[in-house]
């Protein structure tokens, strides 16, 4: 879950200064500039009066009109500006009772106003910064009435007729389709497409010819092109080693689609800023925010070079100051890069805006992200991930309650683990082999087995258990209490069936990961299976698990290993389950020999003895329920379609040298004096443009 708020656009929530700090560049700056400085700056100080800083508000004029911090009643300024008839603004329309009231509490909190900023009066001229408003349709000379189809041809219309200029001739058919195909999808109409239209007597053939052109997937393809250079789209990272973005097509062609299905644009944004936060059961979401991470990215500085360095700072703040540009440049069509060093010189934009800016992105970086393209399999993912990230979480609780009751004791029996561990050189690894489905009863046969490819003489065959804590059965987990191990020469097991191991009449004792070596006479087969007559217990449930299959040839090799491993059923939940582990050579504790196995076998008794101990009934019980539910949720995700991989903004994925995932937590973001990462100044909260005087700059959010 990315959390890049959609609020970097239309932030805001209600006015409310009476109890809350007041914000100068959001609240006040606008309404000076708006009311007030066209009088009262230093190129036309009326009554010598200056409001472009505060310490020439502060000085007052000759006229005596001052302002004393912290006192609205001593400041003659907020007299001027109250009452039934107000002497300011003087020949304007008096200020409303909230600009009013929000003037007196500015006062009465001590002038809060940002360090050395001055107001521009022509900040007040900014058309681009001012709300929408729907402007009248200008009426329109009677002999150009016939040529207004639409509004806009009234705009353009009255503005000719202003200037004294005529409209141009209407365009000819044969003129009309040229434009209309080049405009529509870049390419000219063929000399057939011509002579139809031209030829057609329809009045409305026009109208249809849009609409056929617009249907057309060569429109979407057309204009995204022009989207997609905005956002600076590639398939590759760009700088110096500009690697290959295979997934990121995905976004590519998200944007053909929204122009296709003439998507509104309202939605367009939302989707492409946080379409993973705000439509979570719409994977499109996810695919869309590929808009994030479409610019160019510093291979080098974010993998080779790690976040502590400098190096890597500078390059995380770049990829940042990327987001920023291109999401604001995008769909405000202001620069607000120049404010990563400055406060903008031409726009009333704040370094403090743009480094909330930087805020907002402070969790987010470029990467490959999963996504199903199925609606209905994207939901059951999210909610069995959802249900897994918690069932985790509470996981980890539980751990660290266990090592803290076992005390001294438990750590002395983990450190002689890990110590025998090293030791033996025994590298643990999450292949633990092959694990069949759940069943609700023990007495069901399951059965996997292995094809050495063509028939073999055998001398020797060597099973082992799997080790795993689920329920903390640990060694031996999913072993068969009754199990066979048969050979034949054909894959179905239906005729010249020779058994070589038979276990199936009595209980066999756990072994845990004790290799079971069976020396066979003289044997030839191609397949070998091992059938489970009488389930293990996993909890409420039973289950055949198995490690490892060798088999063996007179000349001592192993061919089984690598072949190919079919089975009843499985789970397939990899790298941990699946069924290539069972001929892959690795199981648990391969490389202890002797007195070494058995010293580990011992303390991981000791271990589960202990844990049995320190532990409530209760909370054994939810550590056994809480495991059961992650093998629940594993074994539900393995039967899932895998997900396909789109290039775009994510705050988890595989670590790639240093280039690691946030897990959501956002970086500090300090304002940078001059840009300098050298030279940080204050934590920065998330936040926006605090020009718009309409919505406040800065975001309410908890820590």
């Amino acid at each position: 879950m990315i959390r890049v708020c959609f609020l970097i656009i239309i932030a805001g929530s209600s006015l409310g200064f009476a109890s809350e700090p007041i914000d100068f560049s959001a609240q006040i700056a606008p309404l000076l500039t708006e009311k007030c400085l066209s009088c009262h700056h230093p190129g036309q100080a009326k009554g010598d009066f200056d409001l472009t800083s505060r310490e020439s508000l502060i000085e007052g004029g000759e006229s005596g009109l001052t302002v004393t911090p912290g006192d609205p009643q001593a400041s003659l300024l907020i007299e001027y500006i109250s009452g039934e008839e107000p002497l300011m603004p003087k020949g304007g329309e008096k200020l409303s009772e909230t600009e009013v009231a929000l003037l007196t509490e500015w006062v009465k909190q001590k002038l809060p106003w940002p360090a050395n900023l001055v107001l521009d009066p022509d900040d007040a001229k900014w058309w681009s910064l001012k709300p929408l408003v729907r402007p009248h349709v200008p009426e329109v000379a009677n002999e150009w009435q016939s040529r207004v189809r639409n509004p806009i041809d009234a705009f353009v219309l009255a503005k000719l007729s202003e200037k004294n200029l005529s409209p141009s001739p209407e365009a000819d058919r044969r003129t009309l389709i040229r434009r209309l195909k080049f405009d529509l999808h870049g390419l000219p109409p063929t000399p057939e497409e011509v002579e139809e239209f031209v030829n057609d007597p329809d009045p409305h053939a026009y109208e249809k010819l849009i609409d056929r052109y617009l249907a057309s997937p060569r429109y979407g393809e057309r204009w995204a092109r022009h989207w997609l250079d905005v956002v600076h789209y590639a398939d590759t990272h760009g700088y110096d080693k500009d690697k290959l973005r295979p997934n990121a097509y995905h976004y590519r062609d998200y944007v053909i689609r929204s122009f296709n299905e003439d998507k509104p644009y309202a939605r367009f944004i939302e989707e492409q800023i946080a379409g993973d936060v705000l439509f979570p059961d719409d994977p499109t979401g996810i695919i869309a925010t590929g808009f994030i991470a479409a610019g160019p990215w510093d291979f080098i500085s974010h993998v080779e070079v790690p976040e502590t360095k400098l190096d890597g700072q500078i390059a995380r703040s770049l990829d940042r100051d990327d987001m920023v540009r291109t999401t604001m440049e995008t769909f405000n069509s202001v620069t607000i890069g120049c404010a990563r060093c400055h406060n903008h010189k031409f726009d009333p934009f704040l370094m403090h805006d743009y480094y909330s800016l930087q805020a907002v992105f402070a969790a987010v970086d470029r990467a490959d992200r999963e996504f199903d393209t199925d609606p209905v399999i994207h939901q059951k993912r999210q909610e069995l991930l959802a249900e897994r990230e918690k069932l985790q979480t509470e996981k980890q609780q539980l751990d660290t309650e266990v090592r803290k009751l076992g005390g001294k004791q438990l750590a002395e029996i983990e450190a002689g683990i890990k110590q025998l561990s090293e030791q033996s050189k025994t590298v643990e690894k999450p292949e633990f082999g092959y694990h069949s489905q759940i069943s609700a009863q023990q007495n069901e046969t399951k059965w996997v087995q292995v094809d050495l490819g063509e028939p073999v003489d055998l001398s020797r065959i060597v099973i082992v258990g799997c080790h795993d804590n689920f329920n903390g059965i640990g060694a031996g987990f999913g072993f068969p209490v009754r199990y066979k191990i048969e050979a034949c020469n054909e894959a179905s097991f239906q005729t010249d069936v020779t058994v070589l191991v038979d276990r199936s009449r009595d209980d066999v004792p756990n072994p845990g990961v004790a290799p079971q070596e069976f020396l066979l006479e003289k044997q030839s087969a191609r397949y070998l299976r091992v059938t489970a007559t009488k389930l293990a217990l996993r909890q409420n449930d039973y289950i055949f698990a198995l490690a490892e299959l060798q088999a063996f040839d007179a000349d001592n090799n192993n061919v089984a290993s690598g072949k190919a491993v079919t089975a009843l059923d499985s789970i397939e939940a990899p790298v941990r389950w699946r069924k290539s582990n069972l001929v892959d050579g690795y199981y648990y504790g391969v490389m202890f020999e002797g007195d070494a196995r058995q010293k580990l076998a011992e303390l991981q008794q000791k271990r589960a003895k202990v844990m049995s101990e320190v532990l409530s009934i209760q909370q054994i019980d939810r550590s056994k329920e809480v495991e059961a539910s992650l093998a629940e949720i594993a074994a539900s995700l393995s039967t899932l379609p895998s997900p396909q991989k789109v290039y775009t903004a994510a705050t988890s994925f595989a670590p790639q040298g240093n280039h690691q995932a946030t897990g959501g937590i956002p970086r500090e973001i300090r304002l940078l004096k001059r840009g300098n990462m050298t030279s940080p100044g204050e934590v920065m909260s998330p936040g926006a443009i605090a020009a718009f005087d309409h919505r406040p700059g800065r975001f309410e959010l908890p820590p």
